[in-house]
């Protein structure tokens, strides 16, 4: 059985997907690993691949799910998402690091999306 916080990742990242499928975007690929990372969410929106890293925070101790976002972490969405691009052939598309943080506001959730974080 998954731990705590793994159900709570996987919740905040069918929260985001759905949120994104409702502005239009087109889901490429969930959970997308390599020896190095793995990508959350890989979406299109019109002709741009969208590397979406998703943050969910269910308490305040360390800041909201953006704050998390590290050099480090940065680094592994980068070299992974090349290799996704290698992997598909898709030298020439547009790319763009989002970012969807979910935080635990009061008795609800927030969320929010940051485009172009890197």
């Amino acid at each position: 059985m998954k731990d705590k916080r793994q159900l709570i990742g996987k919740w905040g990242e069918q929260k985001a997907k759905e949120f994104l499928l409702k502005k239009g975007y087109t889901l490429i690929a969930e959970n997308w690993r390599f020896r190095y990372g793995e990508l959350d969410l890989i979406m299109l929106d019109q002709e741009t691949v969208v590397f979406v890293e998703v943050r969910t925070k269910t308490g305040s101790s360390y800041g909201a799910g953006y704050d998390s976002l590290n050099h480090r972490k940065i680094q592994k969405l980068r070299i992974t998402a090349k290799a996704f691009l290698h992997s598909n052939k898709w030298w020439n598309r547009s790319v763009r690091f989002d970012l969807i943080s979910i935080d635990q506001e009061n008795e609800g959730f927030k969320l929010r999306h940051l485009k172009n974080i890197i």
